[in-house]
């Protein structure tokens, strides 16, 4: 239905209305219900439509928004002090001696009732949010070996984990669920029969972009035992190998990575040998899963657990992989280590 123009006398007085109560910082609605006090017949869009197509440059513009983590922080604030009694003038008064920062009656109301919030779907926003936990340290253990961190050109970045067994992969998508608060995402199947989960969240990028940065996932990863163990869980369900010679090894061409592999190993109480290349820069390789001839472009290095260890290893880390881990529980049956 095509709407009418209103008639000049109408127009009029409608931009006259308009003018002063854009200067008074009115809304379209309260403008109209001043015109229809005043017996200006008009509809509610006819104003509407003048309000923002015809006065955009007039209307006021919105100052800068917070960044979402003070939000948030403001946002729990604003909780806990209405929750010990304080008047919405009492909260705004601590807040601004606290953060500096003055705000809206409405803004709290809005908080206290649950009608908004911050987070906009985001409960994780930035690393900064991320609390230590096992799963955590799963996430960084998969993602410093096999996995991968995507920033693609429109402002989304991802988490990539691609792997083979469905047990590793469900495994590692709990680990995101529970980590990020959301639901699981939900494993893909590609091609060469690989499965694979992603997922959209700058927190854990911003975490684990590479070359891995050890000192920022120290603190997550030593946290405590547990997550040291879930670690390097992690980081041998996805780089990690039973058999051979070497039995229970591992392989990375990030050497400071390797290191500090072998680090949290040693305050697990079992050891590896030093980091010895296996692949040379240059050397070409057969990937025969893929039918695929790739060049290292860097030094492959491995370590492996001591055998003395072995034992070790499989009461406190394991894996996830269960083909993996019963490869392990024959080998230590053979040196009559174990005994199920």
């Amino acid at each position: 239905m095509v709407q009418r123009k209103p008639p000049l006398e109408v127009k009029e007085k409608l931009e006259e209305a308009l003018k002063t109560g854009v200067a008074k910082g009115y809304g379209y609605h309260r403008i109209w219900r001043i015109l229809k006090e005043s017996g200006v017949e008009i509809s509610e869009s006819t104003v509407k439509k003048y309000y923002h197509e015809i006065f955009r440059e007039g209307l006021k513009k919105r100052g800068p928004c917070l960044p979402r983590e003070l939000r948030i922080k403001l946002y729990d604030e604003v909780r806990r002090l209405r929750k010990k009694g304080l008047s919405y003038s009492m909260i705004i008064d601590e807040v601004c001696k606290s953060h500096g920062v003055r705000l809206k009656k409405s803004v709290i109301s809005y908080w206290c009732k649950d009608i908004h919030n911050p987070f906009n779907g985001i409960r994780i926003p930035s690393v900064e949010f991320l609390e230590p936990s096992p799963e955590l340290a799963y996430i960084i253990g998969v993602v410093a070996g096999d996995g991968w961190t995507v920033k693609k050109k429109n402002g989304i970045y991802e988490v990539v984990a691609e792997v083979k067994d469905e047990d590793f992969i469900e495994e590692f998508s709990r680990c995101l669920g529970k980590v990020l608060r959301r639901d699981p995402p939900r494993p893909r199947q590609r091609k060469y029969n690989m499965l694979v989960v992603s997922v959209k969240s700058k927190a854990p990028y911003e975490l684990l972009q590479k070359p891995i940065d050890i000192s920022r996932i120290a603190p997550f990863v030593e946290h405590c035992e547990e997550c040291m163990r879930r670690f390097i869980r992690g980081f041998f369900d996805s780089e990690g190998s039973v058999g051979g010679n070497k039995w229970i090894s591992c392989y990375n061409s990030n050497i400071q990575l390797l290191q500090y592999v072998r680090k949290i190993l040693n305050l697990l109480g079992i050891r590896t040998t030093e980091p010895k290349i296996y692949l040379r820069k240059g050397t070409t390789f057969f990937d025969r899963r893929k039918g695929k001839i790739y060049v290292v472009k860097k030094d492959a290095c491995y370590i492996y657990v001591r055998m003395s260890d072995a034992l070790r290893f499989y009461k406190l880390i394991g894996f996830i992989i269960q083909r993996k881990q019963k490869r392990l529980e024959n080998y230590l049956k053979k040196r009559g280590l174990l005994t199920i």
